[in-house]
């Protein structure tokens, strides 16, 4: 296709989402002289500021453009190159949890005056451009709130509806929607020169995005996309991809970045095995009755086998024309009716079953038991997030006596787990200074608004205290996250994300002894230089010994000596050691939650 094909698309009529899906991916094929991706994706740093309650200019839930603005140079210092924007459109005030938030949208296409004018908008977008900081909004995609005038000016725009919200009908055949669509967030783009977009609950209309990718592109500003959710091909990252906490239940200390990174294969975008990840699995009986993989003596065992047809959607029951993840299960009496079947992955917060809402699973017999087949959770293609914390942190069910932050002072989940990993971080406002939570006066624990106002845990209606970066303990995380992001800026040959088709850097583990169970230590290497991340999330000081060797640092055979960096401790060493004094190298990694604690940080260079 021409050049010229492009400039005028007719949205297309796709009459299901997967056709949808296959049509895009024929047409990017097409053309691969455009680039869509811009080539600073894979060195982002994301910072979410939920705007309302970010800066309180005049009290509580009172931030605004202009007050964001003023905060730049304060992120600038930090180190973070992004901030995820919830909170720029016309919006309801109390809809979700009692307070403001950009996910009650009533109007997209226009600016809640709470915020400021358009111009306060353009200059903090300016401010934060001039300090290196790109800004991406978030978008609803799937509706807004029923009091919408654009419902009354295009009531054939809509059908159904969800989250007490009126929903667009992506799938009727309206080429004034479509092209309203894609010319609002054009716009945004090329009038405002904001530099992204944030696809809440995940891209609806993949399609439009891609018009709207190229649009911009075509105009010389190519955007970043990042979806919620999906595995469609257009979006570059997706938002829940690794996340280090579950919404309701707080941080997962078991997670697989937080034991053993370089177990975390897909980083790499390498495929399972068959024993690379545990799975849990759960068969209930019509009788109540229950069988378990997990029980001492079990009789259950489950098989991953990888890749399969397209079986069921992720989901929805119905094919979504992606290949599934498949399981054997053996131990089943399939003589017995079967209720419902439910397997995890708990080193990643995966979950299916059979019967009922979320990942669903599809199950039939064969001669060794039952196979069942689930959505890929994988994000394909993409650039790779691992998220410490978002704004749904603390979601209805969390327990409101507790603290909705994740990282919570711990050096060792920022900087193992995130900042130092080879992926997209995104995190929190509030994170980096170990924020102690304080509700907005009119957040409530319920999602719909029920409950006593000020006593919710949401994390979107966090009433940031900036005050208490004169307290030590504050201060010091502060200090210790900058450090962090200046490590991870002056090596982005070594953390970054890697690109699908440009594997550019390596990461191996590190055998180690100690007297403690310890995460694994990891290094990322390229052939010219490495880093070596070991991380301890104890109380105490941890002393063991590390078998570092040329092949595991991606340095030729043969080498004698390496020029070794101390870069987190507070006495940046250099030393020059041999291979042999490598392969048996002793260090000490301080206690978590301390300042300079939780990590040791080493660089590897050829003398």
């Amino acid at each position: 296709m021409s050049k010229n094909s492009w400039k005028i698309i007719e949205p297309f009529r796709c009459p299901t989402y997967s056709m949808c899906i296959l049509l895009l991916m024929f047409l990017i094929a097409c053309e691969p002289s455009i680039s869509l991706r811009p080539d600073w994706a894979r060195d982002l740093v994301i910072y979410e500021v939920a705007i309302k309650g970010f800066t309180s200019p005049n009290g509580a839930e009172s931030g605004t453009f202009h007050s964001l603005m003023e905060k730049m140079e304060y992120l600038e210092e930090l180190g973070v190159n992004a901030i995820w924007l919830t909170g720029h459109s016309l919006s309801d005030s109390k809809h979700f949890y009692g307070i403001w938030t950009q996910y009650a949208c009533i109007e997209p296409d226009k600016l809640d005056p709470s915020l400021g004018t358009e111009q306060d908008f353009k200059d903090m977008i300016a401010e934060a451009h001039r300090r290196g900081i790109r800004i991406f909004l978030d978008t609803i995609e799937h509706g807004f709130m029923n009091y919408s005038p654009l419902i009354d000016q295009h009531p054939e725009w809509f059908k159904d509806g969800s989250w007490g919200m009126t929903d667009y009908d992506w799938e009727g055949e309206h080429p004034d929607l479509e092209e309203w669509w894609v010319e609002m967030w054009t716009k945004a783009v090329l009038v405002w020169d904001v530099d992204g977009f944030r696809c809440d609950c995940g891209l609806h209309r993949p399609d439009l995005w891609l018009e709207i990718k190229r649009r911009c592109a075509a105009a010389g500003k190519p955007i970043f996309i990042l979806g919620e959710s999906g595995i469609e091909n257009i979006s570059d990252a997706c938002q829940r991809d690794i996340m280090l906490f579950n919404q309701r239940q707080g941080r997962i200390d078991n997670h697989a970045v937080l034991t053993n990174l370089t177990s975390v294969k897909d980083l790499f975008h390498q495929a399972f095995g068959e024993n690379d990840v545990p799975f849990n699995c759960e068969v209930i009986y019509e009788d109540g009755t229950r069988l378990t993989n997990t029980e001492h003596g079990r009789s259950l065992h489950v098989f991953f086998l990888g890749l399969g047809e397209d079986v069921i959607g992720f989901w929805e029951r119905e094919q979504d024309n992606m290949p599934d993840w498949d399981w054997q299960i053996e131990g089943v009496d399939t003589n017995r009716a079967i209720k419902n079947i439910r397997l995890s992955c708990p080193e990643r917060s995966w979950r299916w079953q059979s019967n009922g809402s979320g990942w669903q699973l599809a199950v039939s017999s064969n001669a060794k038991g039952l196979k069942i087949s689930g959505g890929n959770p994988l994000p394909g293609p993409k650039l790779r997030v691992i998220s410490p914390s978002c704004h749904d942190c603390g979601w209805d069910g969390f327990p409101t006596d507790q603290n909705p932050y994740t990282v919570q002072g711990s050096r060792f989940v920022f900087g193992y787990g995130s900042l130092f990993a080879p992926a997209i971080p995104i995190f929190m406002s509030g994170e980096e200074f170990d924020a102690d939570f304080r509700p907005l006066p009119g957040l409530t624990p319920d999602l719909y608004g029920k409950g006593e106002a000020g006593t919710g845990v949401w994390m979107y209606g966090s009433w940031l205290q900036w005050d208490q970066l004169k307290e030590k303990r504050n201060s010091a995380m502060l200090e210790d996250v900058k450090r962090m992001l200046a490590i991870r800026k002056e090596h982005q040959d070594l953390i970054h994300a890697v690109e699908p088709d440009n594997i550019d850097i390596k990461m191996n583990p590190v055998p180690m002894v100690s007297n403690q169970k310890l995460p694994v230590p990891y290094i990322l290497c390229n052939g010219k230089r490495a880093l070596l991340i070991v991380g301890n999330p104890t109380e105490q000081e941890v002393e063991l010994e590390l078998e570092i060797t040329p092949e595991c640092l991606d340095l030729p055979a043969g080498t004698k000596f390496v020029k070794v960096s101390e870069l987190w401790s507070v006495e940046q060493t250099v030393r020059h050691l041999s291979a042999e004094e490598l392969s048996n190298y002793r260090i000490k990694v301080p206690a978590d939650g301390i300042p300079g604690g939780g990590l040791v940080v080493l660089r590897f260079e050829l003398e």
